[in-house]
């Protein structure tokens, strides 16, 4: 019986396994693919040698061999990608697209300078505010708000690389001014303008800075060095690839081929002073980035506020900086071509030359000094690199009526600036001649205030001057015949005698 039973169960096991092989079997065949293999022969059909289908139970079953392991643990890397077949299959697929390269667009810059900026609130519009105002140089306090807007307003529409304020931001330097200043810029930088600025003589540690209400002129609190970056980090300090240690002069570059270098040349530690010099040290600094420029064929131009050069007949002391000899050969060892300023008040450009005599092809660093934005016509600088390598520059007005009548301004002073700007500038000449002129009757006083202020308007504006003209009409007869020996008509002269060209535009070139 025990016999029987292990037969049975021994019989049940051959079954099982003859099952289980059978199944292997069929799965097999069904995974196999079906249909005759071809097999290409060495000869070419119809030339004797057609192909022959091959039985498919006679050709070799190809099996998937296993990847080969590695030798040693250290000779194993891991797959940091997947399957990559696809890429083959969808040619250019997987490659992302190049970006398409953006033609180069040289920089393009707005420069202003001497804005003299003066807060509303800095006055009430009283008896001090007024005494301020008449005894002022021509600027045109009572609206450099508005000036301003309008200004900023040009500055947004026409997009340049950066807005270069180069020194006499303010009036005096009271810091009520520079922080109204600084929020109202604000707008330039938002709208994706960079903001470069640097301090006048008039912007820090200034003892002149005042307030003006009811009667009285009050000392107004000012801002020293650390005080007027901070108002002003974010307007190029911060953003500059190189600062000075020992001034508020830094290195900005525009794009990888043009750096401006904007320079501090004011003289306010331990107090104020009018004169301009670059320090020591700074000329060292300005040395290692003029070099490092040089060394790779960057192009830099440099700002300053106080002057490069003599330009004036009229005003020839406290503008050209201290220094300037030193400066001019620092700049000429590495052929600087341009050079920016303000702080004249007036339009000029004038070409370094090393002795009386040099022809004006030569080389020698050209200075453009721009006339004071605060001070009728108002105008300012446009520079614009060119795809040809050349420079151009030329002045623009601000166009104030313009600003009023789209902003709805109802003050007929705004909507007819220019005209507005002649009467003021005449009105301040004549009352200024009140005080050296007597008994001569306002038909008079008029007529030679009229020239005054048509000359010193041209001047300031940097056009040529008609000397021929000027001399020929009744008002300047009344200054010959009535005050040939005052400094007013000596100002005439210097005026016409250096207006014998027009300075409001320059193209350079190149090196000559």
């Amino acid at each position: 019986m025990k016999k029987r039973t292990w037969i049975m169960i021994a019989l049940m096991y051959a079954a099982v396994f003859l099952a289980c092989f059978g199944v292997l079997h069929i799965m097999d065949q069904i995974m196999e693919p079906g249909g005759p293999v071809i097999a290409e022969s060495s000869g070419t059909p119809g030339n004797g040698s057609p192909s022959e289908a091959v039985p498919a139970e006679s050709r070799p079953v190809a099996t998937p061999s296993a990847p080969a392991l590695p030798q040693a643990e250290e000779d194993w890397k891991p797959v940091d990608h997947g399957y990559e077949g696809w890429k083959q299959q969808i040619a250019g697929a997987w490659t992302p697209p190049e970006e398409p390269q953006q033609p180069y667009r040289p920089p393009r810059l707005v420069l202003a300078t001497d804005l003299h900026y003066q807060s509303a609130a800095a006055d009430d519009g009283g008896k001090a505010f007024q005494e301020f105002v008449e005894h002022s140089d021509g600027k045109v306090v009572r609206y450099l708000t508005e000036l301003l807007e309008a200004f900023l307003d040009e500055v947004i529409a026409e997009r340049p690389s950066a807005l270069v304020l180069s020194g006499d931001i303010t009036m005096n330097g009271e810091k009520i001014n520079h922080q109204e200043l600084a929020q109202r810029l604000k707008r330039v930088q938002d709208a994706g303008i960079q903001v470069l600025i640097i301090p006048g003589n008039h912007d820090i540690n200034n003892y002149d800075a005042s307030v003006f209400f009811g009667d009285d002129r009050t000392p107004a609190e000012t801002v020293d060095a650390r005080e007027f970056y901070e108002i002003y980090r974010e307007y190029g300090y911060d953003q500059a690839f190189s600062r000075d240690e020992n001034s508020l002069s830094y290195a900005y570059a525009l794009d990888e081929r043009n750096w401006m270098l904007m320079l501090d040349s004011a003289q306010y530690d331990p107090v104020n002073r009018v004169e301009g010099r670059l320090k020591e040290s700074t000329l060292a600094w300005m040395d290692g980035i003029l070099a490092q420029a040089q060394e790779q064929g960057v192009f830099v131009l440099p700002v300053a506020h106080h002057n490069l050069l003599y330009q004036s007949r009229m005003y020839t002391t406290q503008c050209a900086m201290e220094n300037n000899t030193e400066v001019i050969d620092l700049f000429q060892k590495y052929r600087l071509p341009l050079f920016f300023s303000g702080h004249l008040h007036v339009q000029r450009i004038r070409k370094h030359k090393a002795e009386p005599g040099v022809p004006d092809k030569e080389y020698g660093i050209l200075e453009i000094v721009t006339d004071a934005l605060s001070i009728p016509p108002c105008q300012y600088g446009f520079l614009e690199w060119k795809e040809d390598g050349s420079l151009e520059y030329a002045t623009r007005a601000v166009d104030v009526s313009a600003w009023a009548r789209a902003h709805g301004v109802e003050n007929e002073d705004l909507l007819h600036f220019q005209d507005w700007s002649y009467r003021y500038i005449q009105k301040l000449i004549s009352d200024q001649i009140g005080g050296v002129i007597r008994n001569l009757g306002d038909d008079i006083m008029k007529s030679m205030s009229g020239v005054y202020a048509r000359v010193y308007m041209d001047y300031y504006a940097g056009r040529k001057i008609d000397q021929k003209a000027v001399r020929s009409s009744l008002g300047y007869q009344w200054w010959e015949r009535n005050l040939p020996d005052s400094y007013l008509l000596r100002e005439i002269e210097a005026m016409m005698a250096d207006s014998d060209r027009d300075n409001n535009y320059y193209l350079w070139e190149g090196e000559p």
